[in-house]
């Protein structure tokens, strides 16, 4: 009887630790919530004449997947992006001299020894007024004038991160759970 009474005050033990997981994760769910930070920056690091890389701009509030954004790199705009289906957009970025960039390879902006800026604004569903943008920044390192020979360096894409709480709830619940069984299950060998 005893023991029937323990697995089931585990059990229920378990089941509420489940269940205070349960809201953190139903949080994400559909409908989106509203999104409140509608701008944001991010900065790319440094790069050098002859290098390619592509811009991943993905604001907090992500852009609607299919819609059309304003894209401007240095002022000038860069004609035809959509939003990938994850929520953002890319823009492939060559710096062809000090003094020049091509954008997605049809398009030249001026470039800027120092920091560049790509900025895009879109619509977003889940951004509070509807509108979200995203910047980034880019320092171009300009080549000396007696080193005018360029190496071209691969490029790299912005990291995003990753939420890890949920797992370490479910991991402290786990663990929790085993060191009740264990109390349990002395405490019961002692009084027998």
């Amino acid at each position: 009887m005893r023991r029937a009474k323990a697995l089931a005050g585990l059990a229920f033990l378990v089941g509420g630790m489940l269940v205070m997981l349960a809201p953190a994760h139903a949080q994400t769910g559909y409908p989106p919530g509203v999104c409140t930070a509608v701008t944001g920056t991010q900065d790319v690091g440094a790069v050098t004449v002859g290098q390619r890389f592509v811009l991943q701009l993905a604001p907090t509030c992500l852009f609607t997947p299919g819609a059309a954004i304003t894209v401007t790199v240095n002022g000038v705009n860069i004609p035809g992006k959509v939003a990938e289906p994850g929520g953002f957009v890319l823009v492939d970025v060559t710096v062809v001299s000090a003094t020049q960039l091509s954008i997605d390879d049809p398009v030249l902006t001026p470039a800027i020894c120092g920091v560049n800026t790509a900025t895009a604004r879109g619509p977003s569903s889940t951004a509070q007024g509807g509108i979200s943008t995203q910047t980034a920044n880019f320092t171009l390192n300009c080549p000396l004038a007696s080193a005018q020979v360029a190496q071209p360096v691969q490029g790299r894409l912005s990291l995003t991160g990753s939420n890890s709480v949920q797992l370490a709830l479910a991991a402290l619940a786990l663990v929790t759970a085993g060191s009740i069984a264990v109390l349990l299950t002395r405490r019961r060998r002692n009084v027998a």
